[in-house]
């Protein structure tokens, strides 16, 4: 009798009982016992050549503690049959060491190891040890874990697609591939990428789900490809509608899976069409909204390059990381040793636009394009230790010139840096800016053209005198623009390039051309006499309305001037700037 009443204290792990908190476990500690849910268990494994690492689990006690524990591979069998997931087990005569340095699931600083000696009784469930423990991660920290695998990643969000179950091969097996992608409360997404068993799982429950289900999932245990994406390994898994706060927290309904035909990805081409910025636009982004792949285009002048701490540095020949030196020899944190660093730019420039300044950084090869030669070149050149901080006469002479950057801001702290340059290149028009122009009817032997262009700018153009030309020239954003009646003879533009531009028509004489050219600036302009109007190219939808009898064509117009006032800069692409 007294055999079987210490039997079922034993299951139930009765109050008498002194069960250690895990957050007080030190290294080397087998001498106490812990009570403990196993909140996951897995086999850990080399995928590539399936050599197993141990039976590992998640262990999470009263107090909500987490710690990662281990059984070695030769002991295996011995523990297989006893650990079940979700059970609650009174555990000793385990060691505690340091933590691994790859591959773990919580953030505690031991792990636990079970032995041939350690002791497992499963005892009585209970309500006060969590069923589940994660430590999320926000969508716009994963860039801080891109391929650190130190520490593996939680995360959850709304699904809203989800892939065929596939089959590809990799590295000379085949294997089964799941993609997803999930979005948080703040409508950022998040590629998900599931491989082997837990795709063919996931794949299948959420087949069952429908695509009408509204769902929220959590990926425990991921590896961080990239700010955007994240990917299983063998410590993963997934929990689909959790009944637990973050969960509860995080459900939309009107979020619905999508499982065959995605939404189109837009192209390269057209992500940069709509990240035109201006400086002041970039200095009030907030970094929630965009992440370390994320490029934006600004047109901008450079004024100041700041060479107090000098223009250039001695980085590794490979990945242009900074060096430091090792006895005897030089060392790249990532690369290792390297026989023969090399100088390279680091130019901190202060640019400039109609709406402000900013610090913009430009490295490398990128500033190498802009000076025209190397920093090697200029620092053989140096004879005295003051030259490494006065600007050489190539850096000098970039001042004032102006130049169309593609911009990023690697750690979301508004800390912007040069992408790639885009003054050889085709710039996409900004997105967003299709203008709409209605002509209007014109009297007798006049011309009347809308040449609308991006961004938001509202002309009216007033009468003029028979025999002249009316053109005004406005600079980007979303137009609206309403032609009016011009007398016979006349020709009548509309052209429009970047910024908010109101532009006033004088009438002028008989014939004479009336010309505005309008610049990236809140501007009011009046017309000067010309003797010629050309348009620029750019690009419009415009509805031409017939005209009457004898109006006059584009070219027989250009035929009857002589002159154009042209500005002081012809920039690539054909746009003018003053």
């Amino acid at each position: 009798m007294q055999h079987k009443l210490q039997a079922l204290k034993a299951k139930m792990g009765s109050a008498d009982d002194e069960f250690t908190p895990l957050s007080q476990l030190t290294i080397g500690m087998n001498k106490c016992r812990v009570r403990v849910r196993i909140s996951r268990l897995w086999e850990s494994f080399n995928p590539k050549n399936d050599i197993s690492f141990g039976l590992d689990s998640l262990l999470i006690d009263d107090q909500g503690e987490t710690m990662q524990a281990r059984v070695l591979p030769d002991d295996i069998d011995q523990f297989e049959d006893q650990l079940v997931e979700g059970g609650v087990y009174a555990l000793s005569n385990f060691t505690i060491e340091d933590t691994r340095e790859s591959y773990m699931t919580c953030s505690n600083e031991l792990t636990m190891y079970f032995g041939g000696q350690t002791v497992v009784n499963e005892i009585e469930d209970t309500d006060l040890i969590p069923l589940y423990s994660f430590e999320f991660i926000n969508f716009k920290d994963l860039r801080s874990r891109c391929d650190d695998v130190s520490i593996l990643t939680d995360v959850l969000g709304h699904i809203i697609y989800v892939g065929e179950l596939e089959e590809v091969w990799s590295k000379s097996r085949l294997i089964k591939i799941c993609n997803a992608r999930i979005q948080n409360l703040s409508g950022r997404e998040l590629s998900i990428t599931l491989y082997g068993d837990i795709a063919c799982g996931f794949a299948e429950d959420m087949h069952e789900k429908g695509q009408e289900a509204s769902v929220v999932a959590v990926f425990a245990g991921m590896r961080v490809e990239s700010s955007h994406s994240v990917c299983s390994t063998t410590c993963s898994d997934y929990y689909l509608d959790l009944e637990i706060p973050e969960v509860q927290n995080s459900v939309r309904s009107d979020l619905c899976i999508q499982q065959e035909n995605p939404v189109p990805k837009k192209s390269p081409a057209q992500k940069l069409a709509e990240n035109w910025r201006t400086i002041e636009q970039l200095k009030s982004l907030d970094p929630e909204e965009y992440d370390e792949d994320t490029s934006f285009l600004c047109r901008v002048s450079l004024i100041d390059i700041d060479c107090s701490n000098g223009w250039c540095y001695l980085g590794c020949d490979t990945c242009q990381k900074s060096m430091y030196r090792a006895p005897r020899k030089y060392k790249c944190s990532r690369c290792g040793p390297i026989k023969r660093p090399i100088q390279w730019y680091k130019l901190k420039t202060k640019v400039q636009d109609a709406t402000g300044t900013m610090d913009l950084m430009i490295f490398c090869e990128l500033a190498e394009e802009l000076v025209g030669v190397s920093a090697e070149e200029l620092v053989d050149e140096i004879e005295d230790d003051d030259e490494w901080y006065t600007l050489p006469e190539e850096i000098e002479d970039l001042l004032g010139s102006t130049h169309t950057f593609q911009v990023f801001d690697k750690y979301g702290s508004r800390s912007w840096s040069v992408r790639s340059i885009m003054d050889d290149v085709s710039v996409p028009v900004p997105a967003g800016t299709t203008a709409q122009c209605k002509e209007e009817p014109v009297p007798e032997g006049s011309i009347n053209m809308a040449i609308p262009t991006p961004i938001t700018t509202q002309c009216k153009e007033e009468p003029v005198h028979e025999g002249s030309i009316n053109v005004a020239i406005c600079t980007p954003v979303t137009t609206q623009c309403k032609e009016e009646l011009v007398h016979g003879g006349s020709i009548n533009l509309a052209i429009r390039n970047p910024v908010t531009t109101q532009c006033k028509e004088e009438p002028v004489h008989e014939d004479s051309i009336n010309v505005a050219i309008c610049t990236p600036v809140t501007t009011q302009c009046k017309e000067e006499l010309v003797h010629e109007a050309i348009p620029t190219p750019v690009t419009a939808q415009c509805k031409e309305e017939p005209v009457p009898e004898g109006c006059t064509t584009t070219a027989e117009a250009r035929s009857e001037s002589t002159q154009l006032q042209k500005p002081n800069k012809r920039l690539r692409g054909d746009d003018w700037v003053n």
